[in-house]
């Protein structure tokens, strides 16, 4: 066609509605402001236009929004005279719908809400609509159908088949346009068949959407999207296709809204499913953020369905491309009819895939609350997989949901190889592999019906009234396991008994060890079962009530303060080193892990009178060996009624009379009974208080006159920052 052909085309549909009667016009003119009406929101005519190109086999589309004019771009095919009559039009598309996507017409009439002029350019059309060039004229024409012939074709839209050209009416409707571009996404191209690169041109920033084919084959296509931004790559991201056409079954087209969006006449319908692929090319859900996930073939925006899968295809929506038309059988049918190809088709392809047949549960099992998506397309999902073998075992064979027990990796490291053969007969289910992902609610359900095992300790459970000697016949060649599963506390009865030889106890402590550390056992399980360890002097006593000895390479090594004369060897009970002979240091360090998991030397009585007697010690070995006082002595238990701990003798000769207060830490606030506040009221120049911090660690001596001591409380306690500032010699003993 020519551009006069074209030009005299233009002129045609004007006379036409110039001369028609008044009467139809005003028809015409509101039939177009009920239209605009159903377009809610004015920023939506930005998809309309995507779809056009898309109708139009563009590859290419540009979107620009500068100063107050929004331009759009595309390469697909120049409007024939069809497409002029049905932008010229209400409802009269030539458009068969068979084979497009758009709104017959009515999407492109979306931008009346933000223009009242907008131009269009493809060659050998270009015209445009203008309200006020009729107000001017004083015509009563439904200026929104009625086009007007323009003289020239600016540059920039040359190089393009398909070219629109809108100045905005209003400010705030240019606000509206820029948060849609900014909503778009790298998804929109996802199911489109033709546009592969979607730029969007705002706020100084030049945003470039691209899609490329990763793999395709007879069942699905990979598809890598990238975001780029300011010629700089933000996004990448791949996702995986799968589409299939279905027939359009007679019941479906005889009803009243198919009829009405004219899709009567159609026999196939697309239908498509996407799911995002991770970095390992592994199936992920879609992030929470991206409430949207029905396309049809761009996304409705206002369907925030919150499935972690994209569903698609050509679903009756309300103009703006908002919602679904919740009645329609046309979309009921599209629904299930997604939720059967999904069951029949993309299930076994994600079974016979090495990375997809252990996450695809996780994704597909997702609920929603929404109508018709819950009855028609996630509901048949959900009744397939747990009714369904889709639930890979160990064994890499699929099993359903009620034939399986899901194991921690904690316990199947912990059991070895042989710990499956135990736990399926035991059990009597098939343990799942443990790469397989599941959500919580089939979690869930699980843990309600016993099959569910995160600790080793949970499998006692299966042993509880068994008849051993049937169950011994039934697990002979895992019996090792079981005893050590059903005999922990038997062990720890064992190890009590005064009739167990200590060679056999030995043996029991080793062998609990290292059920401990396979984690078959646990720490605290033993000490509630009363748990007890071998000392140096021969006793079997509770861990809490002994120290490790040098032996086991303590941080704090008590043993030396013995050696040293500052702890009275009768008081304090040490871990046998008979556990650790011929150790490497790893081991070692492995059996101190394990005492202090069974809470070794934590006896707060123990550590108390422990710490108490080094403070008393430490005392004495100054006033002997420092001031040289032979005769000090530590009060006997019947005369601590006197208000202090050791007597010695000032520099004159007259009596010295000493409290002595101590610590494990480096931090002591003092604390004094009435008696011994009072000793020191009555004797504050021969009374002090000898102060021994760091008693394990770093034994130090702080000495305080106790004339410094002031405060006249019944029972006083002296923090730390204000007795420290009262010391008048810190000593430390050498060890």
């Amino acid at each position: 066609m020519s551009e006069n052909e074209a030009c005299s085309h233009i002129e045609e549909i004007q006379r036409s509605y110039i001369i028609g009667e008044t009467r139809v016009l005003e028809a015409l003119t509101g039939a177009m402001q009920v239209i605009e009406k159903t377009f809610m929101r004015s920023g939506h005519f930005v998809l309309e236009f995507i779809q056009n190109a898309e109708d139009a086999e563009a590859k290419r589309v540009k979107i620009v929004l500068e100063d107050d004019v929004i331009k759009v771009f595309n390469d697909g095919k120049p409007f024939a005279r069809d497409d002029v009559e049905a932008i010229c039009s209400i409802g009269r598309s030539r458009k068969d719908p068979r084979k497009h996507i758009g709104y017959l017409g009515v999407g492109f009439k979306a931008v009346f809400l933000i223009s009242s002029r907008p131009h269009i350019y493809s060659k050998p059309y270009r015209f445009k609509f203008d309200r006020d060039y009729w107000k001017i004229k004083n015509k009563n024409v439904p200026w929104q159908i009625t086009p007007i012939w323009l003289d020239e074709i600016p540059e920039e839209f040359k190089d393009w088949n398909v070219g629109f050209y809108i100045p905005i009416d209003e400010k705030k409707y240019k606000e509206k346009v820029k948060k849609e571009l900014e909503n778009l996404t790298s998804t929109t191209l996802l199911f489109l068949r033709n546009i592969d690169e979607l730029e969007l041109v705002f706020d100084n920033k030049n945003k470039v959407f691209k899609r490329e084919k990763k793999e395709e084959n007879e069942n699905y296509t990979i598809y890598t999207l990238k975001v780029i931004e300011n010629s700089v790559e933000k996004e990448i991201n791949s996702w995986v296709v799968f589409r299939r056409m279905i027939k359009v079954p007679d019941e479906v087209k005889i009803d009243k809204y198919t009829k009405d969006w004219n899709r009567d006449k159609v026999e196939y319908r697309e239908i498509a499913v996407a799911f995002k692929l991770d970095n390992n090319s592994d199936l992920e859900p879609i992030p929470g953020t991206v409430k949207f996930g029905v396309f049809s073939y761009i996304p409705l925006k206002e369907e925030p369905i919150e499935l972690p899968y994209y569903i698609h295809s050509d679903f009756l929506v309300a103009p703006g491309r908002e919602v679904l038309h919740r009645e329609a059988l046309w979309n009921r049918w599209i629904l299930g009819e997604i939720a059967k190809f999904i069951i029949e088709h993309v299930i076994k392809i994600f079974k016979s895939h090495e990375k997809w047949r252990y996450s695809y549960i996780n994704i597909l099992y997702a609920k929603t609350y929404k109508e018709p998506f819950n009855d028609y397309l996630v509901n048949p999902i959900i009744k397939e997989i747990e009714s369904g073998p889709h639930f890979v075992t160990i064994n890499e064979d699929f099993a359903r949901l009620s034939e399986i027990v899901k194991v921690s990796q904690g316990v199947l490291e912990a059991l070895g190889s042989r710990g499956v053969i135990l736990i399926e007969r035991l059990v009597g289910k098939k343990v799942l592999h443990p790469k397989v992902r599941l959500p919580n609610d089939l979690l869930y359900q699980l843990k309600k019906s016993d099959s569910l095992i995160e600790e080793v300790k949970d499998l006692r459970k299966y042993l509880k009234d068994q008849d051993l000697g049937r169950l011994r016949e039934k697990l002979e060649d895992v019996w090792d396991l079981v005893i050590a599963l059903l005999t922990s506390s038997e062990l720890v009865k064992r190890l009590k008994d005064p009739s167990t030889s200590d060679q056999e106890k030995i043996a029991i402590v080793k062998r609990l060890k290292e059920l401990w550390k396979k984690k078959i056992v646990g720490a605290e399980d033993l000490i509630k079962e009363g748990f007890v360890i071998r000392t140096k002097s021969g006793k079997w006593i509770e861990p809490q009530k002994a120290l490790l000895p040098s032996e086991y390479e303590p941080y704090e090594n008590v043993e030396r303060l013995v050696k040293a004369g500052l702890l009275d060897p009768e008081l304090v009970e040490f871990v046998d080193p008979i556990f650790i002979s011929g150790a490497t240091r790893d081991e070692v360090a492995e059996w101190r892990v394990f005492l202090w998991d069974l809470k070794v030397g934590t006896d707060e009585n123990v550590i108390r009178r422990l710490v108490e007697n080094v403070g008393v010690r430490v005392a004495l070995k100054y006033e002997m060996e420092v001031l040289g006082v032979r005769d000090a002595r530590v009060l006997t238990e019947p005369e601590r009624y006197k208000g202090y701990d050791i007597e010695s003798r000032m520099p004159d000769g007259s009596p010295k009379y000493i409290e002595v207060k101590a610590s494990s830490t480096w931090y002591l606030d003092i604390e004094l009974t009435r008696n011994e506040y009072q000793h020191i009221l009555n004797n504050p120049e021969r009374s002090f208080v000898y102060v021994v911090t760091n008693a394990f660690s770093d034994p130090t001596l702080h000495i305080i006159p106790g004339a410094d001591i002031k405060d006249l409380m019944a029972r006083i306690i002296i923090w730390r920052s204000n007795w420290s500032s009262k010391v008048k010699v810190v000593w430390k003993p050498p060890i």
